[in-house]
């Protein structure tokens, strides 16, 4: 018997439970989390998954993006594995599923080359998803040698500064000025500025300093060795494949790659319709990858593909069907490859690709038709020999058996007929003696 409920996790999550017999199967869907881009209606093998209204969801509409029917669920976990954002969790028995242990997941990711990184503020200051981390290890007010009436100047070569911001996160004489990033330009920051009142002129800066921008005249040097000053990481359940810290990276210490491959572009000849100031959908529901932004000239929309991962949903968002999004290919982990339930998994895919939605079987109504009598007609059964039927009941013995054996089983499910047919004749042979 197969139970199914549904109740919140909390106020953003919706939590779908399946129980059948001993398996408990859980699908939580944080629709704040969730864009609209549909990739998970498209590969939902039951059309259990529904697409809501995203333009008026972008625009201020307080609703979940997608509705998800937990009676024709199948709870196979198939829009939890392709869900570019995380949108989802799925559970068996209480124990979350890594996406990595299911049939496909996606292939994007973010990772950092360490002998290269800096750990500087960059990547971390430009990541719209808050998916990279730095955690400082020290600075400069837990150090506790001072120099004593030491007078001196601190000067920054603005031709040499980066502006990667470890200074200002070691020091607090430095002081950074902040400015949001966006498609045109990721930089988090746009000027660094100096407040010597409380400086002691210990030249720790100078060290710190990765491009030898920092000079302190007239300094001393204090008697402490520094080490890693920080650490920068990656959670890639977070990162939405932007491309924003690779972009901002001046050590190129790290790489993104995107999940799926494709072209995004406007329909030119109706771009006179684009209403950016009442309108915007695309820029607010593209908030994960922040691919969109408003022209300095004409008043209407522009994009920057290398931010894109072709996920649709700003072509969902837009009223007036002025924005296309093609997807050629979307990149997958294969866990399992031979089993044929892995079949279907192959189809949410292509389907995600093709952006087509599962097919529903064809139902035909049949009205019952009163007929009239008919007489049925006698058979003559014809009697079987006693031989007869010890032939067919060996031969029938023959097949059980190689059915039993697993490699036949699956010589079957893929087609390969000659190897079932030749245990056959084998296990014939055997029982003939």
């Amino acid at each position: 018997m197969v139970e199914r409920d549904l109740d919140f996790a909390d106020e953003t999550k919706f939590r779908y439970i399946q129980r059948a017999r001993n398996e408990l199967r859980e699908l939580i869907y944080d629709y704040k989390v969730c864009n609209g881009c549909g990739i998970c209606v498209y590969a939902c093998p039951v059309n259990a998954i529904e697409l809501g209204p995203v333009h008026d969801i972008a625009i201020g509409l307080e609703m979940p993006p997608v509705t998800v029917d937990h009676l024709k669920c199948a709870y196979c976990g198939i829009c939890y594995a392709l869900c570019p954002f995380n949108a989802f969790e799925f559970y068996i028995n209480g124990e979350k599923v890594e996406k990595e242990s299911l049939p496909l997941s996606p292939a994007g990711y973010t990772e950092i080359d360490y002998e290269k990184c800096t750990d500087c503020t960059l990547c971390y200051k430009a990541c719209p998803e808050d998916a990279i981390t730095r955690k400082v290890e020290i600075r400069r007010e837990e150090i506790e040698r001072k120099n004593e009436g030491v007078e001196g100047k601190v000067t920054i070569d603005r031709e040499r500064c980066n502006l990667c911001g470890i200074c200002a996160e070691f020091c607090h004489i430095f002081t950074i000025v902040e400015r949001e990033p966006g498609p045109t330009d990721p930089m988090p920051y746009e000027d660094i500025l100096i407040d010597e009142t409380d400086c002691d002129y210990c030249k720790l800066c100078e060290d710190v300093c990765p491009e030898d921008a920092i000079k302190v005249e007239n300094g001393e040097r204090i008697d402490f060795e520094l080490e890693k000053l920080a650490h920068v990481d990656v959670n890639n359940e977070k990162c939405s494949n932007c491309a924003y810290c690779e972009i901002v990276c001046p050590y190129d210490a790290i790489k993104t790659v995107k999940p799926a491959k494709g072209e995004l572009f406007v329909y030119e000849p109706r771009m006179y319709r684009c209403d950016p100031v009442g309108c915007g959908a695309c820029i607010k529901v593209c908030w994960h990858n922040r691919v969109w932004y408003v022209g300095e000239k004409e008043a209407r929309v522009y994009f920057n593909e290398d931010h894109c991962i072709y996920c649709g949903a700003c072509e969902n968002a837009c009223p007036y069907d002025l924005i296309g999004v093609r997807r050629e290919e979307y990149y997958t982990k294969n866990n399992v490859s031979w089993e044929p339930w892995v079949e279907s998994w192959h189809e949410s895919l292509k389907r995600v690709v093709e952006k087509k939605r599962s097919e529903e079987p064809e139902r035909r109504l049949f009205r019952e038709e009163r007929l009239g009598i008919i007489e049925e007609e006698e058979v003559a059964v014809k009697k079987v020999s006693d031989q007869v039927l010890k032939e067919i009941e060996e031969r029938f013995e023959a097949i059980n058996s190689v059915l039993k054996k697993p490699r036949f089983r699956r010589s079957i499910e893929k087609g390969e007929t000659e190897a079932f047919i030749n245990g056959i004749r084998k296990a014939l042979q055997k029982q003939q003696g």
